[in-house]
């Protein structure tokens, strides 16, 4: 008897031990603590690494973001930021919101909601009346980018694939072809920016077949609308490197 309590005790204990060394992952992205670690204080809306970010001063209890690509349905909250001097005493506390996926387009508008209350960014000066609904809204313009897609690039008298995955930030993306023999774990794409994953591959002129790995789905590269299909109907993207 005195055994078996010895016994179940020690099962016990590497089990808490178990659950005490488990590694909980951060719900956000690399780029996403990268950016929210270097803020100093609110400010008016702006553009980074991708990314947009929103502030507010602190006041009131709640601080909420609503935007025009999802017509108004969503509110997304704010977090709140305090920053510290080097003896560990408080300077400032504000409210923060990181948009990450950016939709592709010129402009932004959206609405905040302070307490309930639905209002334009007072950080903002860019501002627009709504003529058929008589809202004004907040306005932010998007600086132009360029379409990232799968493309071959010439590089030192040679061709080089550029490969573009773009989809959900903190992903691991992975590649098989025809040329790694539809091995996935050889080559991985990296992710340059938050949601855009890239990886740059010599390969002489050919025709070439491939997919995209995550975990155990694969699936052909939505940039490249070039399709082939193995014998069981699968569809593979096809390159041709010239």
């Amino acid at each position: 008897m005195k055994k078996s309590l010895l016994i179940l005790a020690a099962l016990f204990f590497f089990a808490g031990t178990a659950a005490a060394e488990k590694t909980v992952e951060s719900p956000y992205s690399f780029e996403y603590r990268e950016i929210a670690q270097k803020l100093q204080g609110p400010t008016a809306p702006f553009e980074k690494d991708g990314c947009v970010i929103f502030s507010a001063e602190l006041g009131p209890r709640y601080v909420g973001i609503a935007f025009d690509f999802e017509n108004y349905q969503i509110i997304h909250p704010f977090m709140r930021k305090s920053t510290y001097d080097l003896n560990g005493g408080l300077v400032n506390t504000w409210y923060f919101y990181i948009l990450e996926d950016v939709p592709q387009t010129d402009k932004i508008y959206y609405r905040m909601i302070i307490d309930g209350l639905w209002t334009t960014d007072s950080l903002n000066p860019q501002q627009r009346y709504d003529t058929q609904t008589g809202i004004h809204l907040s306005e932010l313009t998007i600086k132009k980018r360029g379409t990232a897609e799968t493309k071959t690039v010439s590089f030192n008298g040679g061709t080089s694939a550029h490969f573009v995955y773009r989809g959900k930030s903190g992903q691991k993306v992975r590649l098989a072809g025809s040329f790694t023999k539809w091995d996935s774990w050889i080559y991985e794409l990296k992710e340059t920016s938050a949601g855009l994953y890239e990886l740059d591959l010599p390969l002489p002129s050919g025709t070439y077949y491939y997919v995209y790995y995550i975990g155990t789905e694969h699936f052909p590269d939505d940039t490249n609308h070039d399709r082939a299909w193995t014998d069981d109907g699968r569809p593979v993207s096809m390159l041709v490197v010239e």
